[in-house]
C-alpha cells in the first residue's frame, strides 16, 4: 500500500510539474512568476524593471509578463567573430557592433559564434557575466545569450557556411526595411540580460584577470549611502570636434537643439533638474575634458556649483563609471557620444523614462522640450549610424 501510495503520489507531482510548464510556456506566466518577480535591484539601487526567472527554466526571463528567449531561425551557417587586429572604439561602438552583430544573424538566419578572447566576450564582461569556470560560462553565453563559443577548427566543421565581419563592419550594418522596433525590443532583451549579471569582483573576466566591481565608483562616492542617496549624471563629449558635427546632424533627423548638449550651461541643466527637485542633490560631471567652459560654468553657478562632483578627462567611462551613470536618478547625455546612447538604452531596458533621461531636446520660447521619444535612441535612422 505504501509504494502504491508512493506511485500516486509521484504521479500527480509530475502532472502539477508539466501543468505548471505548460501554462508558463503557453498560458499566462504571472500565474508562475509572481511570488518571483521584483524590482531589479543593482549595487543596492532599485531600478524600474520588473523580472522574475522561471524556477524550472532558467534561460526563460520574464519582464512585466513577456519572456525573453536569445533564438530565432537558423540555417547550419554561422556569423563568426573572431578576435580583431585592433579593438574597435569605446565600449559604446563595441555594444553598437555586438546589437548588429544580432541584427546581422536574424536577418540572414545565421548562428553567432565567438571565441573567448575576442572583443565580443570583451564588450559583455565590460558590465556582465564574470565566471570562474569557463565551461560554464560557455553554457550560459549559448542559453542565455544565444552565441555559441568556438574553441578551435573543429567546431566549424558542423556549418556548412561560416561568415566573418569585424566589429567596425557590424558597425555599420542596418537591417533592411524598416524593422528597427523589432530589433530594439530584442536588444533590449539582451542588455537586460548582461545587467542581471552585472559584475561583482567574485569571478574572472576572459583574460584571466578578476572582473571589475562595477559598483566601484558608487562606493566610492556615496560610501554607506549608494542605496538612497539621490544623485544625476551629466555626460559632456567634444570628442576633438566630432561631436558638433554629429550633434548638427542629428538636428536634422530629431529635431534637437545642438548647443544643449553640447555647452551643458548652467541653465540647460537648471531647466531640467529643477522641476525634479535634484538641484538640492549631487550633481556628477563626467566630462572629456576638451571644453574646459563646460565645467567652469557649472561650478561658479551658486546653485549647481556648491553639489558638483567633477569626473574629468574622462574620455571613455570604465565599467564603474557607466553603472554610476545608468544607476541615476536623471541622466544628462550628448547623443553625438555613442557611449552616452549605451547608457541612455541601458537606462530605457532598466525601465528609467523619458522624465530621466535627457539626450533629445529643443530649445523653445526659453524652455528645453523633448522632441523625439525615448525610443529614438535605438532608431538608426534618426541616430544615423554612418557616424562614429
Amino acid at each position: 500500500h505504501r509504494r502504491a501510495l508512493f506511485i500516486i503520489c509521484a504521479a500527480i507531482s509530475l502532472i502539477l510539474s508539466l501543468f505548471n510548464d505548460a501554462l508558463y510556456l503557453f498560458g499566462d506566466t504571472n500565474a508562475i512568476t509572481t511570488q518571483e518577480s521584483h524590482n531589479f535591484v543593482m549595487c543596492d539601487r532599485s531600478t524600474p524593471l520588473n523580472y522574475a526567472i522561471h524556477p524550472k527554466m532558467t534561460q526563460q526571463v520574464t519582464y512585466s509578463g513577456d519572456t525573453f528567449v536569445p533564438q530565432w531561425p537558423t540555417q547550419k551557417k554561422l556569423l563568426y567573430l573572431r578576435k580583431d587586429d585592433y579593438l574597435f572604439g569605446h565600449i559604446g561602438n563595441q555594444i553598437n557592433s555586438l546589437l548588429h552583430a544580432y541584427n546581422y544573424a536574424r536577418d540572414h538566419q545565421l548562428e553567432l559564434g565567438t571565441t573567448f578572447h575576442g572583443w565580443v566576450i570583451e564588450a559583455i564582461q565590460f558590465m556582465g557575466y564574470e565566471s570562474n569556470d569557463n565551461k560554464e560560462l560557455r553554457n550560459e553565453m549559448r542559453n542565455e545569450l544565444g552565441i555559441t563559443i568556438i574553441r578551435n577548427s573543429t567546431d566549424l566543421v558542423e556549418y556548412d557556411e561560416v561568415i566573418q565581419l569585424t566589429a567596425k563592419d557590424l558597425y555599420f550594418y542596418k537591417s533592411p526595411g524598416d524593422n528597427w522596433e523589432a530589433n530594439m525590443n530584442f536588444h533590449i532583451g539582451i542588455l537586460r540580460r548582461i545587467f542581471l549579471r552585472y559584475n561583482r569582483a567574485l569571478g574572472y573576466a576572459h583574460h584571466g584577470l578578476r572582473a571589475t566591481n562595477v559598483c566601484r565608483t558608487l562606493d566610492d562616492l556615496f560610501p554607506g549611502s549608494r542605496s538612497s542617496i539621490k544623485y544625476s549624471v551629466i555626460h559632456s563629449r567634444f570628442m576633438e570636434g566630432r561631436a558638433e558635427f554629429k550633434l548638427n546632424q542629428l538636428a536634422k533627423t530629431s529635431g534637437l537643439t545642438p548647443h544643449g548638449p553640447l555647452e551643458m550651461s548652467p541653465k540647460y541643466v537648471r531647466m531640467i533638474l529643477k522641476p525634479l527637485g535634484l538641484l538640492n542633490h549631487p550633481i556628477i560631471l563626467f566630462s572629456d575634458g576638451e571644453l574646459p567652459n563646460v565645467e567652469q560654468g557649472l561650478m561658479r553657478d551658486p546653485v549647481i556649483g556648491p553639489k558638483l562632483i567633477v569626473l574629468g578627462n574622462k574620455t571613455s567611462l570604465t565599467g564603474p563609471d557607466v553603472a554610476l551613470a545608468i544607476l541615476s536618478d536623471v541622466y544628462i547625455g550628448n547623443p553625438a557620444s555613442v557611449t552616452s546612447g549605451y547608457i541612455a538604452r541601458s537606462r530605457y531596458a532598466l525601465g528609467y523614462n523619458e522624465e530621466q533621461t535627457y539626450m533629445f531636446r529643443k530649445e523653445h520660447l526659453d524652455k528645453w522640450i523633448s522632441v523625439c521619444n525615448a525610443k529614438c535612441i535605438f532608431n538608426p535612422w534618426v541616430m544615423n549610424t554612418n557616424l562614429v
